[in-house]
């Protein structure tokens, strides 16, 4: 038997067990470890490396999609300067990702136009990387999913697949007050996820005001109990971003 009949055979098997990526470079790697004088393990080991790589930038890119970003933000782009009062030290150590094993929350709290959106997903992305299930979801959107899920009778069920994601980001919780039927929906979700799962969420109201949004006192001083026990709470101060940039382009213009 001929090395390239024994080379066609190889790749066949590969191909039958799925490894893809091997069955590609098999060839390349085979001509490489026979210049360097690797032997066969040192062959099978490049060959091996290539296909964890392969895998693992393979589930990056469903972690990614699964996340259901609007847009990509890094927190590596965020200008934290403009933020005095926002530790960048105490963020980048939340991306590290301990404190989703304790269950914990993160909370960005501040007015509109200041980079809680920003923030929120450069956290969400950076989760993503160091290998964390993550979803984004606006806070209309999720109360939505909630509403049709409890209509068609399978709120359970949405609520289990929520679980099986370690951080739920809700963006902009806040800026639109919900019914009471969906603030109970909003207000049993939460509670679902209450040490048991983490959510991140970005609101432009001070906590006395969610009263504005949930109805309800006792909800909401219910609500609050959950989410604010064991929760890392980043209050954001500064003016907007975009008013500062369109007061930037129109002295550009003038």
């Amino acid at each position: 038997m001929t090395q390239d009949v024994r080379q066609e055979i190889v790749i066949s098997y590969l191909k039958q067990l799925r490894l893809t990526r091997m069955a590609r470079d098999c060839e390349a790697a085979s001509r490489e470890a026979e210049q360097r004088g690797l032997g066969y393990v040192g062959y099978l080991q490049a060959l091996l490396e290539g296909e964890l790589a392969h895998r693992q930038e393979q589930r990056l890119r469903q972690r990614l999609k699964t996340a259901a970003f609007p847009y990509q933000k890094r927190l590596e782009d965020f200008d934290f300067s403009l933020l005095p009062a926002l530790s960048k030290v105490r963020l980048l150590e939340l991306a590290q990702g301990a404190f989703l094993a304790a269950h914990d929350n993160v909370l960005f709290i501040g007015p509109s136009g200041i980079g809680k959106t920003h923030l929120l997903m450069g956290l969400g992305r950076s989760l993503c990387l160091t290998g964390y299930r993550v979803l984004f979801r606006p806070a209309v959107t999720l109360a939505t999913e909630l509403e049709v899920a409890h209509k068609e009778l399978r709120l359970p069920r949405l609520l289990a697949q929520y679980r099986r994601f370690d951080l739920i980001l809700v963006d902009e919780l806040g800026y639109l007050p919900f019914a009471k039927p969906t603030a109970e929906l909003l207000f049993q979700f939460f509670s679902d996820r209450y040490e048991r799962a983490s959510v991140a969420i970005t609101s432009n109201l001070a906590f006395a005001q969610w009263t504005q949004v949930f109805g309800s006192e006792q909800m909401t001083a219910a609500l609050l109990d959950r989410l604010v026990h064991r929760s890392h709470i980043l209050m954001m101060e500064g003016a907007s971003f975009r008013f500062r940039q369109s007061l930037q382009k129109q002295d550009s213009s003038s």
